[in-house]
């Protein structure tokens, strides 16, 4: 059909597809047998094997019942584009480079002949400068040059287009094997490749799925003589691929158009289909015409013909699929007819039901034999005049699309008559080639959200034409909509500092963030120097295109993604890299803190958005709804970590730390359904996740009101008032809950007549409850209501011992979990960086003196910084009364005891007693610094008990003296060891510090303590008293004054103190008090 498939070099394109195939075949391929054998494992069925396998022209319209069926017959003679496509089915045969040869290995056999040999073709790289062929190795590819592995090069003499190398085939069991040395095949399981991604044709690599039902499948038979033969095509239910359904294809809304005469590519008659065409495109492998007359009913075809991939049948980037008839032996009109009137076409692909067309040619569409030469004069003057341009100077797509179009000219040039269609043509391609060579100048910008927006959600073309006076983006600067980002707290707008650019707030309270930092921009080059101009020349400008071109930072490089500036100030959309992300989904809930629609991703393990850095690596994020309207989010406002985003479409909502929320770039997306959400990566491919989110439409959120008619018991109900919800809508509870614990339905509630029955059970109590209603329609409404215990003030009290005393049948553990508030001193201390009412108190309720608020430096800062001050607290808990009193932790009585224990002389005690004692006196010492109250009172009481239990040794009164015997001699017993002294020295408490912390190891640090011959470390993960848990590090010399904890837990908190000690031989061992409890936290 056509010379114009694309030269080599402008294959330099977007390719998607890579190669794997299980076993390889010979680089060399006959065209009377295609042989590039794919294997994975066969699927039996019925006594047949189901596959694909590769068939020659002739091979597949056999049976099919056309013209010539079966028929190889080649023609030397040349259509009027030149090309000799008037053969029957023979190979295809291009001997140019000026031909789009990767098309040719979407669903097609094709080969690239050189002197040397011939290779089997695959598919692309996706810059064009890689070819993969069907034995797994591939070559380096620059305009018609093969450069292999080995460094060799080699020069395409021939392109041949052989057949179709995917075709569904069931083949007896018993012929397989025989079948399988004949034909290529791809086995169930078994992968289908080809092509490459350009523009509206995508590449496909999609897995083998062959059943009895497959559309399309032919049977294999065998001949006496080993051949084998295809029966005619039948139509079936199934793809063929695996998971995927059976695809349609609507010619009739595909902007079908029956050409008017021209022959311009070699045919007769043609017809392009213009709008959606991509997939269908690339999955496209023959096209069926049936000639009718003047029979408009269609009931009686006169003729029937098969057609050809390259000569007949084509798919272009971005013109459409194009299908014409060629006056060849395979294509012959009945005698007596023209061509004119009633035509259908039916298309066959891969993975598609048959697709038919049908319609109506006039004398204006039927090409008549030109004999007369068309005119070149204007066309040669054309090509002199661009002969002397530079490739270098230009940028590589449009020199690519040019030097194409010069080639196809000089062509039609050389050629001894061509008709003016083809003069015309040609006239016409180049010269939109040659308007359009340019090159850019790369550089770098901040942009305001405005102007990085605008582009990105008007999908905004490349323009070069000057236009100071117009700002288009105008619209998109106004409050509301894509201007700053303002944020309420000092440092939460430099998170994104890595991608966006900000200003401090000049009181100090925040800052702004304005848009996306340095930028990637190209510029073409005529407009480059246009701008520079207006700029010298102190031209007024009303958009931003001088002030981007000012502050713009040149670079050498060309960067992998960049918008293009326009001569207007607007820029395009990223070109970039974009992948769909099929292994992540996301979901949306109008009940959010930021927001009152918000989005969240549910990623997998290694998936394309989980690696994503919003606060390094993300640009932006686009979402558009059903219409196609698109609309823009902005960092901190609506972005933030692990892909989510939360938006606003009304006005006046206010996110958690007080920020009110810009709705009016949003407003239009209530009701609406989200379609597609793109994230824009910086210096990156963009993610793509194609989703079906609803935003509903709100409603008030107290439409629904609730009324709690008892105190918390069994049976305990809740009035629920609907009247004010939205008209038409019909809401039903989904949800009930009782703080972050949902109830289950029977369990723990029953609903019924608009009245919620609470059950007592282990998730219910006294405390707020939550209902949430759904619409399919409407937003989400959630209704709150409080049960009460009914206690009165003074029920709940904090006692003598530092202990919140509650009404019997009472669990503290859920009296804990209600606290709000907790007030030490008059001072707030839950909230954000506070602490949590779990860590203040015990299961008993003791309160914790030990307890410290945990910064996410790893820091702790203690609650109670003087444990031997007095404190008042002040409890508020949802459902119960609140509660003050004064606590102070009483170690004097404990203190008292250890110094009597210490003063004591082991010599007059007996083993036994004193050991106990000294057990006790051990516990009684590490409680001294303990959490609770309890436990200090615990170990006064167990060494008071070991105190009250010391026995004294008893004195043996000694025997009268034995009269020595002569010549005997008494031998002595040894003297008993004298009791150790009391050490008379005090030592102070040393100040413990943490230093460096790994995974496995931290540091500590002291002062040296003053008479102290060593020291004693301690560290744990639970309390001191848990002996087991505790390490003990003992350091025998004053000087030193740090130590190394090993072998730590990665990711774990350590209470860690000291104590300094004395020891002096004779003497009685000292220590001074454990010093204040660190806390270290290794890394992760």
């Amino acid at each position: 059909m056509r010379n114009k498939l694309l030269v080599a070099g402008t294959l330099a394109l977007a390719m998607t597809c890579t190669t794997v195939f299980s076993s390889i075949t010979p680089a060399v391929v006959k065209a009377a047998s295609v042989s590039t054998v794919q294997t994975q494992t066969a699927e039996n069925s019925d006594d047949y094997v189901y596959c694909y396998a590769g068939l020659t022209w002739a091979e597949y319209w056999k049976a099919e019942g056309v013209m010539a069926a079966g028929d190889t017959t080649s023609s030397d003679t040349a259509d009027s584009h030149g090309e000799k496509d008037k053969g029957a089915f023979d190979a295809v045969t291009r001997a140019t480079v000026n031909h789009g040869l990767h098309r040719g290995s979407y669903q097609c056999t094709a080969v690239i002949k050189t002197a040397e040999g011939e290779y089997s073709v695959s598919h692309w790289s996706s810059d064009g400068k890689t070819v993969y062929f069907t034995d797994g190795t591939s070559a380096g590819w620059n305009r018609g040059t093969l450069t292999l592995t080995d460094g060799t090069t080699q020069t395409m003499t021939e392109y041949d287009v052989l057949g179709l190398k995917y075709v569904p085939v069931k083949v007896k069991s018993s012929d397989y094997a025989s079948f399988k040395e004949k034909y290529s095949v791809v086995e169930n399981n078994g992968t289908l490749i080809g092509g490459y991604g350009e523009k509206n044709l995508q590449a496909y690599n999609v897995t083998a799925s062959v059943d009895k039902d497959t559309n399309g499948l032919k049977t294999a038979e065998k001949q006496s003589d080993g051949s084998f033969t295809f029966t005619q095509r039948s139509n079936g239910s199934s793809s063929g691929i695996k998971n995927e359904p059976l695809k349609t294809a609507a010619l009739n809304n595909m902007g079908a158009t029956v050409k008017d005469a021209s022959g311009s590519y070699g045919e007769f008659l043609r017809v392009d289909f213009t709008k959606d065409y991509g997939d269908l495109g690339a999955n496209m492998q023959a096209v069926k015409w049936t000639y009718y007359g003047n029979d408009r009913t269609r009931s009686k075809a006169l003729a029937t013909y098969g057609t050809k991939f390259a000569a007949d049948n084509w798919m272009h980037k971005s013109m459409g699929i194009q299908l014409g008839l060629t006056n060849s032996i395979r294509c012959q009109l009945p005698k007596g007819y023209d061509g004119t009137g009633y035509w259908s076409l039916t298309i066959y692909a891969l993975g598609y039901a048959d697709s038919t067309y049908n319609f109506e040619a006039t004398d204006a569409n039927i090409v008549k034999p030109d004999t007369n030469a068309g005119d070149t004069t204007e066309l040669n003057k054309l090509v002199s005049s661009v002969e002397g341009l530079n490739p270098s100077d230009y940028t590589e797509k449009s020199w690519n699309s040019f030097e194409t179009e010069l080639k196809e000219a000089k062509d039609i040039l050389a050629k001894e008559a061509p008709n003016q269609a083809e003069v015309d043509e040609a006239i016409k391609h180049l010269t939109d080639a040659k308007n359009a060579l340019d090159k850019y100048v790369y550089e770098t910008a901040n942009l305001s959200y405005a102007d990085f927006y605008y582009g990105e959600l008007k999908d905004v073309k490349e323009d070069t034409t000057l236009d100071l006076t117009s700002d288009k983006a105008a619209s998109y600067r106004e409050s509301g909509m894509y201007d700053a980002v303002s944020s309420a707290t000092t440092n939460k707008y430099k998170n994104y500092f890595s991608s966006t650019y900000s200003e401090d707030n000049t009181n100090e309270q925040g800052g702004s963030i304005i848009g996306i930092k340095d930028v990637n921009i190209a510029v073409p080059t005529s407009l480059y120097e246009n701008a520079k101009k207006a700029i010298s020349d102190n031209k007024e400008c009303s958009n931003k295109l001088l002030e981007i071109i000012s502050s713009m930072k040149l670079s050498d490089t060309t960067p992998s993604e960049y918008k293009i500036l326009n001569g207007d100030g607007t820029l395009t959309a990223m070109k970039s890299e974009v992948i769909e992300d099929t292994s992540d989904t996301l979901t949306i809930k109008t009940q959010s803190s930021y927001g009152q629609y918000e989005v969240d991703p549910v990623t997998s393990e290694n998936s394309p958005l989980s690696n994503l850095d919003a606060k390094k690596s993300l640009l932006g994020i686009i979402v558009e709804d059903e219409d196609g309207t698109k609309y823009g989010m902005e960092h901190l406002e609506n972005i933030y970590g692990g892909g989510k985003f939360s938006f606003a479409v009304t006005d006046g909502f206010k996110e958690k730390h007080g920020n009110t929320i810009d709705y009016k770039r949003h407003e239009d997306l209530q009701g609406k359904t989200i379609k597609k959400v793109t994230y824009l990566v910086k210096n990156g491919a963009d993610i793509v996740i194609n989703t079906n989110l609803k935003c509903k439409t709100l409603a008030g959120s107290d439409s629904i009101k609730t009324t709690a008619n008892d105190n918390f018991k069994d049976g305990a109900t809740v009035s629920v008032d609907t009247a004010a919800v939205p008209s038409g809508s019909n809401y039903t509870l989904s949800s009930v809950s009782m703080g972050k614990t949902v109830l289950t339905e029977g369990t723990d509630y029953t609903y019924a007549n608009n009245t919620l029955t609470i059950k007592a059970t282990d998730n219910t109590g006294v405390g707020s409850y939550s209902m949430v209603f759904t619409d399919d329609t409407y937003s989400d409404i959630v209704a709150s209501f409080t049960l009460e215990s009914g206690y009165k003030t003074g029920d709940i009290s904090i006692n003598k011992n530092n202990q919140v005393t509650l009404p019997s049948g009472v669990n503290f553990k859920k009296y804990v979990n209600n606290i709000t508030s907790i007030k030490i001193n008059g001072v707030e201390k839950t909230g954000k960086g506070g602490i949590k009412a779990t860590d203040l108190f015990d299961a008993d309720g003791n309160i914790n003196f030990n307890a410290a608020i945990k910064g996410k430096d790893g820091s702790s800062t203690p609650v109670f910084a003087d444990k031997s001050a007095s404190y008042t607290i002040e409890l508020t808990s949802t459902g119960y009364p609140s509660v003050s009193g004064t606590v102070q932790l009483n170690t004097s009585i404990l203190e008292a005891s250890i110094k009597k224990a210490e003063a004591l002389d082991s010599s007059k005690y007996t083993t036994e007693t004193w050991k106990a004692l000294q057990t006790a006196l051990a516990k009684a010492k590490e409680a001294a610094s303990a959490d609770t109250q309890a436990i200090v009172d615990a170990a006064n009481t167990k060494l008071t008990e070991a105190l009250s239990g010391l026995k004294e040794k008893t004195v043996t009164p000694s025997k009268p003296a034995t009269p020595s015997n002569p010549g005997t001699t008494t031998t002595k017993k040894p003297a008993t060891k004298p009791a150790l002294k009391k050490a008379n020295v005090k030592l102070s408490k040393p100040i413990l510090k943490v230093g460096k912390t790994t995974k496995n190891k931290a540091k500590v640090t002291w002062k040296k303590v003053k008479k102290a011959t060593g020291y004693e470390i301690q560290y744990t993960t639970k309390g001191f008293g848990n002996k087991k848990a505790t390490k003990t590090i003992k350091v025998s010399k004053a000087k030193i004054t740090s130590a190394q904890l090993k072998k730590l837990k990665k990711k774990t908190r350590y209470k860690v103190r000291i104590r300094a000690v004395y020891t002096k031989s004779g003497y009685q061992t000292a220590t001074s008090k454990w010093s204040a409890i660190k806390t270290v936290k290794t890394k992760y």
